[in-house]
């Protein structure tokens, strides 16, 4: 087994999040808006913060899924 270093870490993880959030939001896009009449250039700033608000509260949980996970 090869240990990567951090730079070869960080090159990979940065490929594979342009990959997968590129298509994770164009899957957004079709779900939420694919007539283009919404959208993150139309909404407010309290609606953005609520948006990330439930963001946050769906990470906990899939955090505290993994964290028992790891404790089995």
């Amino acid at each position: 087994m090869t240990v990567k270093t951090d730079k070869e870490i960080l090159e990979q993880a940065l490929a594979r999040f342009a990959t997968e959030a590129r298509e994770k939001f164009l899957a957004g896009i079709r779900e939420h808006n694919p007539d283009g009449s919404r959208g993150l250039a139309r909404m407010t700033l309290e609606q953005k913060i609520q948006s990330c608000k439930e963001e946050v509260i769906d990470l906990w949980f899939y955090l505290n899924a993994m964290e028992e996970k790891c404790r089995e």
